[in-house]
């Protein structure tokens, strides 16, 4: 990929997270990787209804007798997951936090780190978006080249002008790509955590363990806001109102209640970030979600 490298990502993810991961809480980053992947082992874990695609010797033919449904039986396995990171693009990712900082540049930073973090454990990930040259995804690989060429990949899809598919086709084709059990890690905004409806939740949840991180717009009504679907400046009177701003206040809070009612039930977790300085915490707190994934 030839790319015009303005900025060392890569040493800046490093010393990031070299810097977060001394701390005390580094140990859920630092352990063994050990997974509950379904897969064939010698520990048996539970039976569901076969789907198509699914591995046709693992069908126990005595319960769907005595159910009236194929059903397959799942294992525990021993082994390292994968993780795919899907991430957000578009210009609404150019814009700013409330915190100031930059939507595109928590985003990959949020990317990188916790790609070199399940890097560093030996995990391959995969990253998935789409630019407008339309949805790519990259092979499942590790190393500090494979990561660089990652992060200037997601780099290239945000700046390269609007997606022809919304947020959510992107996730519907990436989860009918797969028929395994993997880790999952969307890094979007408001937008995207709205267009994940209970239907792309379920499908999405069906094989995999879902963590999101959700980048916070800045506000409309905050002083100086750019509108980035008009572009221009939005109008100062926004700013001055305040009964304009308890209204955005209160859409937001509607969207975080919407997400948590429809997240929640299907053990989907999202963290908030406007800062850089943030991603580490948010990381942690995903993965903590869940004891024994890091």
């Amino acid at each position: 990929m030839n790319i015009d490298i303005n900025f060392d990502y890569l040493d800046r993810v490093r010393k990031i997270a070299t810097l977060y991961t001394k701390r005390k809480t580094s140990d859920l980053l630092d352990g063994d990787f050990h997974s509950l992947q379904h897969g064939r082992s010698l520990d048996f874990d539970d039976l569901r209804e076969y789907h198509y695609g699914d591995d046709v010797n693992l069908i126990d033919w005595k319960s769907s007798s005595r159910v009236g449904k194929t059903l397959i039986r799942r294992y525990f396995a021993d082994r390292r997951h994968n993780v795919l990171f899907v991430g957000d693009t578009g210009s609404k990712m150019t814009g700013d936090t409330p915190a100031g900082e930059s939507k595109e540049q928590i985003a990959l930073m949020a990317f990188g780190i916790a790609a070199y973090l399940v890097d560093k454990q030996g995990v391959s990930y995969a990253l998935s978006c789409c630019g407008q040259d339309g949805h790519k995804l990259t092979s499942f690989l590790s190393g500090p080249g494979h990561l660089e060429e990652m992060i200037y990949s997601y780099k290239e899809a945000i700046e390269s002008g609007e997606p022809p598919q919304s947020f959510a086709e992107t996730l519907w084709k990436t989860a009918s790509s797969f028929a395994r059990h993997m880790i999952m890690v969307i890094i979007t905004d408001g937008e995207g955590l709205a267009q994940l409806d209970p239907g792309l939740i379920k499908r999405l949840t069906y094989y995999n363990d879902v963590y999101i991180f959700r980048i916070e717009d800045a506000m409309l009504t905050a002083d100086n806001a750019f509108d980035l679907e008009e572009a221009r400046f939005a109008d100062p009177f926004l700013s001055i109102s305040d009964s304009l701003r308890q209204e955005e206040l209160h859409m937001r809070e509607q969207l975080e209640q919407t997400a948590e009612s429809n997240l929640t039930p299907n053990r989907v977790f999202f963290k908030n970030i406007s800062k850089e300085e943030e991603i580490i915490d948010a990381l942690i707190w995903l993965f903590g979600r869940r004891r024994g994934i890091f």
